[in-house]
């Protein structure tokens, strides 16, 4: 408990400078939506005039701005996804390599706790933390929706828009914790967590884009939980929900076999 409560501490000031500022952004960009409602004749005819490949890299085929739905699915949503998935890898390559880096990883493992334990405890942390910040954003989407919505929405749909970036930010977790037994120096933690997810979403649209790459998808979350899915099936895939426990099942067990086994720099 000691060291759950330790690392809840350690990264609360992260916890709220990244919420503040998704939640910011996120009422930054409701305030538009009155403007592309009242515009959509000329909004759709302006996406007419784009190639269809691009319309559909972000889901403009299927998704409309001028629509509550679809003007989250392509705005809001995609912007959490991204950069909370940013954050979400940040905080979990961190639960380890941290100690490394920091040169504390002596003092901690010679407390009366197994290595496991302190993975767990860590673990644990990080995913209050994220879960947190899920909440929080969540809610104030709730509320704007309401404000700018005017109930003109499924409020089942927007709950799943708002649980699939979530379940997105678990999948990046759970990778990020695997490399945070592996990369022990703070400067490659940046470059690793943001290379992964910028990776992953240019081959999302890489897969979107072209035909011979449309198997790509296949690789990356931002295809198991699209936004453009969720608002016509009106459900989270059941492969997408496989693919994240199993992903976190081999993220965890991976984790504690290698960091059971590896030699700690101190």
């Amino acid at each position: 408990m000691a060291i759950y409560l330790r690392e809840l501490a350690r990264n609360r000031i992260a916890l709220i400078v990244w919420t503040i500022t998704m939640i910011s952004f996120s009422v930054f960009l409701m305030t538009f939506f009155p403007t592309i409602q009242d515009q959509a004749i000329e909004l759709q005819r302006l996406m007419e005039q784009y190639p269809k490949e691009l319309v559909a890299a972000f889901n403009l085929d299927r998704l409309k701005m001028a629509d509550p739905m679809g003007f989250y699915g392509t705005q809001v949503y995609i912007f959490i996804t991204l950069f909370g998935s940013i954050y979400s890898m940040l905080l979990f390559t961190s639960v380890l390599s941290r100690e490394e880096s920091e040169k504390t990883a002596e003092f901690l493992l010679t407390r009366p706790v197994t290595r496991s334990n302190v993975l767990i405890a860590k673990t644990l942390a990080a995913l209050t933390n994220i879960t947190i910040f899920n909440l929080l954003f969540g809610m104030c989407n709730l509320i704007l929706f309401d404000i700018y919505a005017q109930g003109e929405y499924d409020v089942n749909i927007l709950i799943l828009l708002i649980i699939g970036p979530y379940l997105m930010h678990l999948l990046f977790g759970a990778v990020g914790l695997l490399i945070s037994v592996f990369v022990v120096k703070a400067r490659a933690l940046y470059p690793v967590s943001i290379g992964v997810v910028l990776g992953t979403y240019f081959v999302s649209v890489v897969s979107t884009l072209s035909d011979t790459a449309k198997d790509l998808r296949y690789l990356t979350p931002f295809k198991y939980f699209d936004a453009a899915d969720i608002v016509t099936d009106e459900r989270i895939a059941t492969l997408s929900l496989i693919v994240l426990g199993v992903a976190l099942v081999f993220a965890l067990g991976g984790s504690l076999i290698f960091y059971s086994r590896k030699d700690i720099a101190v």
